[in-house]
């Protein structure tokens, strides 16, 4: 077929299809006014036919936007999930209530996710790429003169108010236009087609009234098609998922919003709920106002009235039958913001337009809801535990060397795996405590119920989705990388699943001796030697030979620093493996099975290498000393641009043992007198990182140990009253351009 035939848009038709754009109040209109005109039999619906034994839990009273979840897992472990959201004025929601209120049979006929989920099909089924990836788009946005498909949308159907039949002919003829441009339809959407077809078919065989289809614009002239030939077979389904469920979440609309990076359709769902609620614009603009006062920027009555009155005439000159979504934000940009867009920089006036048509309703499942087995289970767990989140925020303590402790531990820490919101493990013990003790933070958050359904995607108990996690992590390391890896073997010890320590410990084996970076693998010491510090305490030594994973790790990070060379621009990793090679030696010695000469040989060769870095060879010199108290000398380093990076990798190795020598302090400070003044600024901000490693306890040994006790009676800093004056002169310009963008200053 290559034109539209009329009789698609019939209203008298047995079997009247209904093109839509998800979340559109012009279609949820139609919907609504159509089926009560109607009074179908059957309604049928886009949407998951696996969901049809739950239909009524969508008639209880949920707290709107929610959504539809349904999650596989496919071959090779992959997870897939998807949402079919739902808002007020979604016309498939239009169309679920209705059916409802008429007394009318109700189902979704779409493939179920299941027989169409692919590790690269989209996550959200209510979406019109189909509609926006069209090649008649562009020609048809400049004929209209706007600048994208949003904007066409809503000068064709939602600024002007249709009747039902208008719309059902301008639908047909828009939807089928885009789909008879297309040079090819993808297979999944033939596919689905057959089989929304296939129970179309099924339904005008039980039913003897009139039927109602609402499915997306794209698909409409396609099922016409299919019913019109005959091509009504069922289509061959794929073998089912090994694990498959489905069920109703929360939603909010800053998922919702296409601005936001959720390409379903209409933008700003915030902008389309005051239309469907009240029908005019009117309103918004004090919205507006009122987040701008809560941001504390000011905007007048008179910025207000420029606004609507720009917002008006753009409309009118658009030819718009009321002001629109776009002609107000057009309308505040002409009106109050100025030359700051041309430097691509966000105004807040528009920031707050963007928040107020975004809007901010979040969703919630009303009781009686059928919830995921996970869900459940963690429940039960976490007031058993008593780790329920509340709106005030709780501080814990646990002490894994008590088995309560631990026990709460292991379910916080498989509640971090699985990404939960709302917990937060804020410290723990360092590799140099006694025992193991960890602080973590718990409060309420709105996202809360939404995540953890979202998370059945991973299995029905918490243990059981928290490794599964934990094994999906492991295959997402494409590349050899050790620090990963022990990151993923000291989760799973953290979690209390020693069995899948055991499973990573060949994988790690292979990654630490594959990886070629001394960085990653030093990191990977720094988990490995915790886990060997507290084994008994997390149940690793049992199950994995962490001291074998530890020499490994320790050999291969030492011969990986010799082979460095020269390197700038990582200073801080630079310094954490080194310090990591140095703290597994002290504490590892017996079991590493290398003598302390030979390490000191390493170190040796990295201090006296001149083409080495200032920052190595003060780090290999801290280590010598520590070792065994070599002796310090400064007049290599005595350059203004090489002292500080020189002193900074010898104080990060050796700060406590440098404190106590008073000639090398005297040697620091005689190197500093030397300077004159451009070459102690150039000296200064290295210096000062240098310096910023001891507490500030310890700078006043160390000046203690230059100057003796008249370190006491050092004169006080004094300030002038025009340098003063000059300092709070700055400080107020800069705390007005603060305000006047809205960006709130704490002391």
């Amino acid at each position: 077929m290559t034109a539209i035939p009329p009789e698609i848009y019939d209203l008298d038709a047995r079997v009247v299809f209904v093109p839509v754009r998800h979340h559109s109040p012009a279609c949820a209109q139609v919907v609504r006014e159509l089926a009560q005109a109607m009074r179908p039999a059957a309604i049928l619906i886009e949407g998951p036919s696996d969901f049809n034994a739950q239909m009524g839990e969508l008639s209880l009273s949920h707290t709107l936007p929610i959504a539809i979840y349904s999650y596989v897992r496919l071959e090779g472990n992959i997870r897939r999930g998807a949402f079919y959201p739902f808002c007020v004025y979604s016309p498939e929601w239009q169309a679920i209530q209705t059916g409802r209120e008429l007394g009318a049979e109700v189902r979704f006929i779409d493939l179920p996710w299941g027989g169409m989920a692919a590790p690269n099909e989209a996550a959200h089924r209510y979406a019109d790429g189909e509609l926006r990836t069209s090649p008649y788009i562009p020609m048809l946005c400049r004929e209209l003169g706007v600048e994208n498909f949003d904007d066409a949308w809503d000068m064709i159907f939602e600024i002007n108010d249709l009747s039902v039949g208008e719309y059902l002919q301008r639908g047909h003829y828009f939807c089928g236009s885009l789909r008879l441009s297309e040079p090819h339809i993808r297979e999944i959407d033939l596919r689905r087609e057959a089989h929304m077809a296939a129970m179309i078919r099924a339904a005008m065989e039980e039913f003897d009234g009139r039927i109602l289809v609402v499915t997306g614009g794209f698909h409409s002239l396609g099922l016409y098609e299919r019913l019109a030939n005959g091509d009504c077979a069922m289509p061959e389904m794929p073998p089912p998922p090994q694990e498959r469920g489905i069920a109703l979440t929360p939603y909010s609309y800053e998922r919702l919003d296409s601005l936001r990076g959720y390409e379903s359709g209409m933008p700003n769902p915030g902008f389309y709920q005051h239309i469907w609620d009240s029908g005019t614009y009117r309103g918004l603009l004090a919205r507006v106002a009122q987040r701008l006062r809560e941001k504390n920027q000011r905007l007048s009555a008179a910025d207000l009235i420029a606004v609507e009155t720009s917002a008006q005439t753009l409309g009118i000159l658009r030819g718009h039958a009321r002001v629109w979504r776009r002609d107000l934000i057009d309308g505040v940009i002409s009106a109050l913001v100025k030359d700051e867009l041309a430097f691509d920089l966000r105004h807040p006036f528009l920031e707050a337009v963007f928040e107020v048509f975004r809007g901010s309703a979040r969703g919630h499942l009303a009781e009686g809801t059928t919830l995921p087995s996970l869900v459940i289970q963690l429940q039960q767990q976490l007031a058993a535990y008593g780790l329920q989140p509340e709106t005030e925020p709780r501080d814990i303590r646990l002490d894994l060397a008590k088995t309560d402790d631990l026990e709460r531990s292991r379910v916080l820490h498989q509640v971090r795996i699985l990404g939960l919101p709302g917990y937060s493990r804020t410290s723990t013990s360092d590799i140099t405590d006694e025992r193991i003790v960890e602080a973590w933070r718990i409060v309420w958050s709105a996202e809360f119920e939404g995540v953890c359904i979202e998370a059945a995607i991973y299995g029905a108990t918490l243990e059981d989705a928290s490794r599964a996690r934990l094994y999906e992590q492991a295959a997402q390391i494409e590349q050899p990388d050790a620090s990963q890896a022990s990151r993923l073997l000291l989760d799973a010890a953290l979690m209390g699943l020693p069995e899948s320590a055991a499973e990573f410990y060949s994988r790690l084996a292979a990654l630490i001796t594959q990886d070629g970076s001394f960085f990653t693998t030093s990191q990977a010491l720094t988990n490995l030697l915790y886990l060997y510090r507290f084994d008994a305490v997390l149940g690793t030594m049992r199950h994995a030979d962490v001291g074998e994973l530890l020499r490994t790790a320790f050999r291969r990070s030492l011969w990986l620093l010799e082979t460095l060379g020269a390197i700038t621009g990582q200073d801080k990793a630079l310094l954490d493996g080194i310090r990591a090679l140095l703290e597994t030696l002290e504490r590892c010695a017996p079991v590493l099975n290398m003598d302390r000469a030979d390490f000191a040989d390493v170190f040796q060769r990295a201090a006296s290498d001149v083409e080495q870095t200032p920052l190595m060879r003060g780090a290999a010199t801290g280590i010598l000393w520590t070792l065994g108290g070599m002796q310090i000398n400064l007049q290599s380093f005595t350059q203004p641009e090489q002292l500080g990076d020189f002193l900074t990798g010898l104080f990060y190795l050796a700060r406590e043992v440098i404190q106590r020598e008073a000639a090398l302090i005297g040697q620091i400070n005689s190197t500093l007198l030397r300077y004159d003044e451009d070459g102690f600024l150039a000296a200064l901000p290295s210096l000062r990182l240098a310096f910023s490693f001891f507490l500030p306890r310890e700078k006043y040994y160390l000046l203690r140990t230059l100057f003796g006790n008249a370190a006491d009676a050092l004169p006080e800093l004094e300030v002038n009253i025009q340098q003063a004056a000059r300092v709070l002169a700055f400080e107020n310009a800069l705390f007005k351009a603060l305000e006047k963008y809205g960006i709130v200053a704490h002391g």
